[in-house]
């Protein structure tokens, strides 16, 4: 983990947030970006607690509304790296719909940008073990 002085004698973490954004997520990115000891240097986005597209829309939602629109954002994978989707299911019956207990209302061009992106990266992340496993 790295950490940087920022002001006087203040130490901050910068991470990676990787969400499923539900309402648990939600409050997390709140509190990671709204924290002055954090900076959050990018998020990445995966299918879980609902849909990938509704998982990506609810992340840019909670970032406009921290006022930290500006942290970017990568969709990620769109079903599970091991298994099925079909075997975990999502967590509508927690989290609603669409994740956000159906208070997710945001139609952003920047929701458009990142499908745009994700159709033309050929970037990814690679998965590893633990060593100890």
């Amino acid at each position: 983990m790295e950490t940087e002085k920022k002001g006087a004698n203040k130490l901050t973490v910068n991470i990676i947030l990787d969400v499923d954004t539900g309402v648990d997520d939600a409050f997390a990115i709140l509190y990671a970006t709204r924290n002055p000891e954090i900076t959050v240097l990018g998020i990445t986005c995966v299918d879980g607690n609902t849909s990938l597209k509704n998982v990506c829309q609810n992340t840019l939602q909670v970032l406009d509304m921290a006022g930290a629109s500006s942290i970017p954002v990568a969709a990620g994978a769109n079903e599970p790296l091991m298994g099925t989707a079909g075997d975990l299911g999502d967590a509508s019956q927690v989290h609603g719909g669409d994740g956000l207990a159906g208070l997710s209302n945001l139609s952003s061009g920047r929701l458009r940008a990142l499908a745009a992106e994700r159709r033309s990266s050929s970037e990814s992340l690679v998965p590893r073990r633990p060593a100890s496993q």
